[in-house]
């Protein structure tokens, strides 16, 4: 067997070791697929940037067709 040193990616996953732990990134497969698709111009927010969210709403006031 041979030592390869520190993981730098692992199935699509960037890797980052240090002594605080692990992390693992998704961005470059994300922007692979993006190109790929040729959709990196067509990126937006799937949600309204001004909606004011409520803590205590109750179920009942949400309109589920809204997000279905």
């Amino acid at each position: 067997m041979k030592d390869l040193g520190m993981m730098h990616y692992f199935l699509g996953m960037e890797v980052w070791q240090n002594a605080d732990g692990i992390f693992l990134r998704q961005g470059k497969y994300a922007v692979e697929i993006m190109n790929r698709f040729r959709m990196m111009g067509c990126m937006t927010t799937p949600m309204a940037s001004n909606l004011k969210l409520l803590s205590g709403a109750s179920l009942d006031s949400v309109d589920a067709t809204m997000y279905r």
